[in-house]
């Protein structure tokens, strides 16, 4: 069954979709009644540094601010962040397309919203957009002064929409874009996203920093765009309006209509967008200028696995080499089984050989039964000695380990490969007696 997201789109394009003598659509839309509510809008646009947008269906505050090219995030300048035509986004992801094309407006989207649920009941309240502008980052903030305002901040936000060349989120594929969709949706509007190429941040940072030990963080193993942008840019935040304070500092303001409790959510949303940006350029930067940018082997490991998944062999190779000659112990093994299975398949054997054995030296640092990497270099390496190298006697010596240390899977399969080593080394001997094999 499809999902009410979906429904409600196709509903959106059918209605619009009609014919001109199609009978006019009757408004479903519900507007909450925002009487009672200690908010003058015009006023909190004047405090908040705003200017006041109203339409018939209510109004929304824009807030615009800019950060120069020789502005700092961290440790990287905002004027070297813009990406450019010859960035490889496809890497991170194959939907991107041609950087040309994507490269001309790229717009970075985050939302606050009343809950982190989602559906109906949610209502996103605040709506950042950035784009670089002439070296500089514009950040521009769509903010509802009352819930009423809502079709009015959809439609602005449509009309940036409409000059985007790719949207860019953190997490946005399963929260901020299908948000957005539904209220449109909502609205019977045609969700303004629909033909707006996306691409989200979150799984790559996944891929090149989930196993990143993320220092001087609380949350080490964390992949948030705040833990991220401590580690991999260098920037601090100071005073943050933690995420769980954001719905209850709006529905504060909804009350009293104080505007101090916006500000620092303002404030919040603004550091998501540049260090969205900031992130996502450093990890194009990353995967341009190969191995040699990164700052650990966990980032050269996890580059090589990009390369490799592109069909980027010699810089796949590069990458786990590099990654290999690191300090890292928990990522050398690895490393070097991705990097002997590269060279294998580019029929240099002798050299995978050398990798596979390195896979066991490392083992031998490890306390406890022999590790699953362990067992698939000593057989690569029984493979190898016994119809590569010929050499029998080695051979065998990998297969006695791998039937001591087998598992019950694997355990059949390990005496089978021992008999009949056995019974080619006593062929070797009495050459009369036949190979049976």
């Amino acid at each position: 069954m499809r999902d009410l997201t979906s429904r409600l789109r196709d509903i959106v394009r059918r209605d619009h979709g009609g014919s001109e003598a199609a009978p006019a659509i009757r408004e479903l839309t519900y507007v909450p009644d925002v009487g009672g509510l200690a908010v003058d809008a015009a006023e909190a646009a004047a405090k908040l540094g705003g200017t006041l947008v109203g339409t018939a269906h209510g109004a929304c505050i824009v807030i615009d601010r800019v950060w120069d090219a020789s502005h700092s995030h961290g440790r990287r300048a905002v004027g070297a962040c813009a990406p450019s035509a010859d960035a490889p986004l496809a890497l991170f992801d194959s939907r991107a397309g041609n950087a040309a094309a994507w490269s001309n407006r790229v717009v970075f989207f985050d939302l606050e919203t009343t809950g982190l649920s989602g559906g109906a009941g949610t209502l996103p309240f605040l709506a950042g957009c950035g784009w670089f502008e002439d070296g500089a980052f514009r950040v521009r903030q769509f903010f509802l002064p009352a819930p009423s305002g809502e079709r009015t901040m959809l439609e602005a936000l449509a009309a940036v929409f409409e000059e985007t060349s790719l949207l860019v989120t953190f997490n946005g594929r399963t929260f901020d874009v299908p948000l957005m969709e539904t209220r449109w949706a909502f609205h019977r509007s045609p969700a303004a996203t629909d033909e707006v190429p996306h691409f989200d941040m979150l799984p790559t940072a996944r891929r090149l920093w989930s196993r990143r030990e993320l220092r001087d963080t609380p949350d080490r193993a964390s992949c948030t765009l705040s833990s991220l942008e401590r580690a991999v840019v260098g920037f601090h935040r100071v005073g943050d309006v933690p995420g769980f304070e954001v719905p209850l500092r709006y529905f504060h303001f909804l009350r009293t209509g104080d505007t101090g409790a916006i500000e620092g959510v303002l404030e919040h949303n603004r550091h998501d967008l540049l260090s969205l940006a900031v992130v996502m350029s450093h990890a194009l930067w990353m995967a341009q200028e190969g191995p040699d940018a990164c700052r650990e082997p966990s980032e050269q490991m996890a580059l090589g696995r990009l390369y490799e998944r592109a069909g980027l062999i010699a810089r796949a190779i590069d990458a786990f080499e590099r990654a290999a000659q690191g300090m890292d112990r928990e990522v050398r093994p690895h490393a070097l089984a991705r990097l002997a299975t590269m060279l294998g398949r580019e029929d240099r054997h002798d050299e995978a050989c050398v990798a596979w054995q390195g896979v066991i030296e490392q083992s031998r640092h490890q306390r406890g039964p022999m590790s699953a990497l362990a067992r698939r270099a000593t057989e690569a390496l029984a493979i190898h000695h016994e119809h590569r190298a010929r050499d029998l006697a080695t051979a065998r010596t990998y297969a006695e380990t791998l039937r001591v240390h087998a598992d019950a899977r694997t355990r059949q399969e390990a005496a089978h490969r021992l008999g009949r080593l056995d019974r080619k080394l006593s062929s070797k001997k009495d050459p009369g007696r036949g190979l049976d094999l």
